[in-house]
């Protein structure tokens, strides 16, 4: 039997299919579609002429239909045209068995397996009610936390995994400042598109479309079915909402940091997360940077005495982003991430709201008993910067050398979420992601509650 090229750009435009039977592979053009009789015994016509006078008889009812193969299936590429084979060169594809079970490992080389969570819940369901296979692809790798330098081998997403997902996951973006702006261009990018498809934004201001990208309204982008994926680029204030929103309307969610301005609201947030079988991913772009690597390799395997982190800044609208410690947190995030979980001794707060002025001072103490200050300065005129000082008992690191632009690394964080959505990071590297933000968020509400005991 044989089927017009699904790609169409072959120069012959037609693809050869074979059956389990003994037959002649028959060119077809994609507008005239000609078969040939099956037939068991030599005497097969093996001319386009002989075909067409054997497709004027009836066709055997006893005679099972060949399905087309998918043009790219397996492990090569989908834009390649499939490669035309003789009879005498390609052997019969083999007809599965009425109730035999495939082995899994040979599936590599036929169709790729779809993973679940690629598929709409209403048509799992209904494969898994029909009997049908479905398959989570979930080979594992290196968790989201792990240094720049194993990350970055994380983020090639090969050829042979974009062909683990049949379709694309329709994404909403709520929120176009800066962040939202950098996802609506990464979207867009030819990297994106193997598996993401930006649907629309979600904006309070009446923007009607940007970058060609059209203003979805909150509630259409909820009810969506063409909706899979949210990310949250709205203020900090507003991300607790936005989630618990999208997560109930049975929506992925990608967030920037912080997730919630307090530890237990992230906690229920995690929690729903698990109970609608959702991906909640918080966006931790600080530990991708050239910087964090660095630092990462100098402090590994050495002792800490005692450190100071100080982060300068313009001034940002607490109740937009928070207590200066959740706003901050990117920072107790690399100490987390440096010298494991921390012990909270003390916090101060300065602040002059007529200058606007703020200073934060909190100390901080490792498993190992190594002191740490972090301090966050924010006042007009504040340049962006971050000064760092770490002693150690083999010897010192002050400051870090400059690694230039650090490019697309918000690209690289939805890497990593995507990964998340296709089932290839581990348990174990996703409890130990979630453990270490609730820890984080937890050090960030107590120092609030140090410096400001009245609320």
């Amino acid at each position: 039997m044989l089927f017009p090229s699904p790609e169409g750009n072959h120069k012959q435009g037609f693809s050869r299919i074979f059956t389990p039977y003994r037959s002649s592979c028959i060119r077809s053009t994609p507008f005239q579609l000609r078969t040939a009789k099956l037939e068991k015994g030599p005497n097969v016509p093996t001319t386009r002429k002989k075909a067409q006078a054997v497709t004027s008889g009836a066709a055997r009812a006893d005679k099972p239909a060949c399905r087309p193969t998918r043009a790219g299936a397996g492990t090569g590429s989908s834009s390649r045209a499939p490669q035309l084979r003789g009879p005498e060169t390609a052997p019969p594809r083999p007809r599965p068995q009425p109730g035999r079970q495939s082995d899994p490992s040979s599936r590599s080389a036929g169709r790729p397996l779809r993973p679940a969570a690629a598929l709409p819940e209403s048509r799992r369901g209904a494969q898994q009610a029909a009997g049908e296979r479905v398959s989570v692809y979930s080979p594992g790798c290196p968790g989201a936390h792990s240094p720049v330098s194993q990350v970055l081998g994380l983020k090639t997403l090969t050829e042979e995994t974009k062909m683990s997902t049949e379709r694309k996951f329709g994404v909403v973006v709520v929120g176009v400042g800066r962040a939202g702006s950098v996802r609506i261009r990464d979207l867009r990018g030819p990297h994106s598109s193997a598996f993401l498809n930006l649907v629309g934004f979600v904006s309070r201001r009446e923007l009607g479309s940007l970058d060609e990208v059209r203003q979805i309204p909150l509630e259409d982008a909820l009810c969506s079915q063409e909706i899979d994926v949210a990310y949250i680029c709205s203020e900090s204030s507003s991300h607790e909402d936005y989630i618990r929103q999208f997560l109930q309307a049975g929506k992925h969610v990608l967030v920037e940091y912080p997730m919630a301005l307090s530890s237990s609201a992230a906690q229920d947030l995690w929690e729903l997360a698990a109970q609608k079988g959702k991906v909640l991913h918080e966006e931790h772009v600080e530990l991708l940077m050239e910087e964090f690597a660095f630092l990462k390799k100098e402090v590994t395997g050495k002792e800490l005495l005692k450190g100071s982190l100080h982060f300068t800044a313009s001034p940002l609208e607490e109740d937009k982003f928070g207590f200066p410690a959740f706003s901050g947190i990117s920072r107790l995030t690399w100490l987390v991430s440096l010298f494991g979980e921390l012990s909270l001794i003390s916090a101060t707060l300065e602040h002059r709201k007529e200058d606007r002025y703020l200073k934060m001072t909190v100390q901080l103490e490792t498993q190992d008993k190594g002191l740490l200050s972090w301090i966050e300065e924010r006042g007009p005129g504040f340049k962006r910067n971050r000064y760092l000082n770490f002693q150690f008992k083999s010897g010192s690191l002050e400051n870090v050398p400059s690694a230039g632009v650090n490019k697309n690394i918000f690209l690289k964080d939805q890497d990593i979420f995507v990964q998340k959505l296709l089932g290839q990071v581990s348990a174990e590297d996703l409890d130990a992601e979630k453990k270490r933000i609730l820890h984080c968020l937890g050090l960030a509400d107590n120092i609030r509650k140090l410096c400001r005991p009245e609320e």
